[in-house]
């Protein structure tokens, strides 16, 4: 099973590294946004004070201006030719303070300061026109009478509308510094949000991720435990395995070859004996060492083929899988039904081994576990393939999920896999076991180093 790996990483550096970009670029704005406000009130309060300062020299000048008027109205001399000048310089600084008024901006519409100027020029010109007239007695106590309590009014209604004026200015600033503030705000909750909302997708994302690697690693945990377990079970096998085969090769040499061979001897002390007593026949004795002899060959013949035959080396595969095949018959009673298709006669040595092991091993599942009455074996080249295929109607088995578990059947599998070919075991309980091998060959093929094997 081939596991498609996924990494979250590069998502997650992106997503960090985004919102991080956001949090940041909107935290150099905020900052912005906050200097460029505070820098607003800083002017908003320097302006004011400006104003302030100049409102109030104004309103020092004109109450001089009164006061000049009072002045010239209350001189008994008749000496008035000094007062124009100073109307003059305290008119024209009037007139400076008015136009740095008027530069601060002192309304935005402009109408408020437009007619207190009017009404300052108007009351500027009544004073001049005053002074360019030379008032009588009866007039100038007239003027004093009632020109003095208006010119209060006018000085007091003056300075009253350019407070008003500085008032309104100042809060005309606050209500526009108050609106940044509210959009500064805004904008901070707009970065709050969408910071929580991407850091809440990458957190949710991360931990769905982290959560699946868990479950995936308590998986691969558990099937490491699980490949523990049987490569133990395999391992006991192979040991078992092993001391079987020694056991059974020990059994073949003492049963079979070790009680020819005391046969042998014996008839050979019964033939020494005979020789001596000239009345008795050697005939006889001489006879039956020979088939003794014919027998413990033919027996270490048997044996040797069943660990290599040495048709496979001279004869081929194909040969081989035959004497494989009536062997197998004779042995078990069970018959093989052997196909063989194609030329198979200059097959690399690693593939014959391997491919002859294959076979043998089938052949040996199907005598110690299928209980098959019939055996089906074919090998076919085609297509630059080389096919063998070994069927039984035998018990079968379950195959766990597809998990190969018998040493026989992880031997087969490692076999394939060294020459990068693919296996199919499909078995049912019931419903007999089909193992097919197909390996990748070409004529020209030549054998790999260390790939030839003789178990």
């Amino acid at each position: 099973m081939k596991i498609v790996q996924q990494s979250i990483w590069p998502v997650s550096v992106f997503g960090l590294g985004f919102l991080l970009l956001v949090i940041g670029l909107s935290g150099v704005a905020n900052i912005q946004e906050t200097r460029r406000i505070h820098e607003q009130i800083l002017a908003a309060e320097d302006n004011y004070r400006q104003v302030e300062r100049l409102v109030e020299a104004i309103h020092s000048d004109i109450s001089r201006v009164a006061v000049l008027r009072r002045d010239r109205l209350l001189d008994q001399d008749g000496s008035t030719a000094e007062y124009p000048p100073q109307l003059s310089a305290l008119r024209s600084k009037i007139e400076t303070y008015l136009a740095r008024l008027r530069v601060l901006r002192l309304q935005q519409d402009g109408e408020g300061f437009e007619r207190v100027e009017s009404a300052l020029r108007g009351y500027l010109n009544t004073a001049a026109a005053e002074f360019q007239q030379n008032p009588t007695p009866q007039t100038r106590s007239a003027l004093i009478q009632n020109g003095l309590e208006s010119q209060n009014m006018t000085i007091l209604t003056i300075a009253e509308e350019l407070g008003k004026l500085n008032e309104a200015n100042f809060e005309m600033r606050r209500q526009a510094l108050n609106a940044s503030v509210r959009v500064l705000q805004n904008d901070i909750a707009e970065t709050i949000l969408t910071a929580l909302i991407l850091g809440t997708v990458i957190a949710g994302a991360s931990v769905f991720r982290i959560s699946t690697l868990e479950k995936q690693s308590a998986r691969e945990q558990k099937a490491t435990e699980q490949a523990e377990q049987r490569l133990r079970h395999l391992s006991q096998q192979l040991v078992s395995s092993q001391e079987q085969e020694r056991k059974a090769l020990s059994r073949e040499l003492h049963d079979e070859i070790g009680q020819l061979l005391t046969a042998l001897r014996m008839e050979l002390g019964n033939l020494e004996r005979a020789r001596t007593a000239a009345s008795e026949d050697t005939d006889p004795h001489l006879e039956q060492a020979k088939k003794l002899a014919e027998s413990t060959l033919r027996t270490t013949r048997d044996i040797a083929m069943g660990l290599r035959p040495a048709m496979l080396d001279v004869l081929g595969l194909g040969p081989a899988l035959e004497w494989q095949a009536r062997e197998f018959t004779r042995r078990y009673r069970i018959p093989i039904q052997l196909e063989i298709e194609g030329d198979i006669k200059d097959v690399p040595d690693p593939h014959r081994t391997y491919l002859y092991r294959i076979v043998q091993e089938g052949l040996t599942n199907c005598a110690r576990h299928a209980q098959a009455k019939n055996i089906r074996v074919s090998l076919e080249d085609a297509n630059g393939q080389l096919t063998a295929c070994v069927e039984d109607d035998g018990v079968g088995f379950d195959q766990h999920g597809g998990v190969v578990q018998g040493l026989g059947l992880l031997g087969m599998a490692e076999r394939v896999r060294e020459l990068r070919g693919n296996i199919s075991i499909q078995s049912q309980p019931g419903k007999g076991t089909r193992i097919a091998v197909t390996l990748p060959f070409h004529q020209e093929t030549a054998a790999e180093p260390g790939s030839t094997s003789s178990s």
